[in-house]
């Protein structure tokens, strides 16, 4: 009986992480995945173009300046 319990309450956390997991990553707008998908050196262009006179730029300009792949 405890078994059974500790397998079915296992299974449950399981099942709830991974949908949580399918939230955040609907949650993230194609720049965030961009971003993400970015490589080291062109994180640092984008976080340098943040700082700078273009901070206001949006972060799809950011990206586009940095040659970012879509």
């Amino acid at each position: 009986m405890k078994i059974t319990s500790i397998l079915f309450f296992s299974f449950f956390i399981l099942i709830s992480c991974d949908e949580a997991d399918d939230k955040k990553s609907e949650s993230k707008n194609p720049d965030e995945i961009r971003l993400e998908n970015a490589d080291n050196s062109q994180k640092a262009c984008v976080k340098t173009l943040g700082q700078g006179v273009y901070k206001d730029k949006s972060l799809s300009w950011k990206l586009d300046s940095c040659n970012v792949p879509k």
